[in-house]
């Protein structure tokens, strides 16, 4: 049996760059993706597209605001209606401690200069937000007075961490259904592709997120994104 990862968590921030390495870790994924028949999960490159990058710069820099107006997570939190107010967001990263010697090959150069035997690398990447997004409004609505949610707007693996990264997704997972706990709410909401026979579908099941509705994004006259909803209950 392999050793399981232990990781640590903590928010993300622009001070430390983590909008620019969201981007590159997403960048990671997609020849992993291809490998498995995923290819169009996402069809570009995110580094080179402006709105993606700015769309995860927004999302570290939404994190940051929020943890200043709301700093900690707790029933208290919750508007009149108990639900999370709108502009609540909470960016994580999850990272793991490794000795000098085991630095990924594809890492190396980016933490060559680190001092110490023992150096940090962030792994996985998770984004929270007292909201859905606007395609996924046939499912579910922005928020839920009867039934409120938290939703997962970004759920990422650094391909580039190899096999010190396995495992991360589903510790960040944990974190969110933790979050969900500490505001008092009992349902965690998210999205994502359901393409490659419902693949991704199967793994978010396979964590406790079942999916509740199927949607989907046009991206031209003839094609568009196939997306599911998924759900967990505490």
């Amino acid at each position: 049996m392999s050793p399981t990862n232990t990781f640590k968590f903590r928010p993300a921030t622009l001070a430390a760059g983590d909008d620019r390495w969201f981007v590159e870790a997403w960048d990671s994924t997609l020849p992993y993706l291809a490998s498995i028949g995923s290819t169009s999960q996402w069809q570009y490159i995110p580094s080179n597209l402006p709105g993606a990058v700015s769309k995860v710069k927004k999302m570290v820099e939404d994190s940051d605001l929020s943890s200043q107006k709301y700093p900690i997570s707790s029933p208290e939190v919750l508007s009149e209606h108990g639900v999370p107010p709108l502009d609540w967001d909470k960016a994580y990263v999850a990272e793991i401690d490794i000795k000098r010697e085991d630095i990924p090959i594809a890492l190396a150069d980016r933490y060559s200069n680190e001092q110490g035997e023992i150096v940090t690398i962030p792994v996985g990447a998770m984004v929270l937000q007292g909201r859905s997004p606007e395609y996924v409004r046939s499912v579910i609505p922005e928020q839920d007075e009867k039934d409120p949610f938290i939703f997962l707007a970004f759920l990422m693996t650094d391909h580039r961490a190899g096999k010190l990264a396995k495992g991360s997704g589903s510790a960040l997972l944990n974190i969110a259904k933790e979050e969900v706990k500490r505001l008092g709410l009992k349902r965690l909401c998210g999205d994502c592709w359901r393409g490659n026979g419902r693949r991704l579908v199967g793994y978010y099941d396979g964590q406790g997120l079942k999916a509740i509705g199927d949607f989907d994004v046009p991206k031209n006259e003839q094609d568009s994104w196939e997306g599911a909803v998924t759900e967990w209950r505490a």
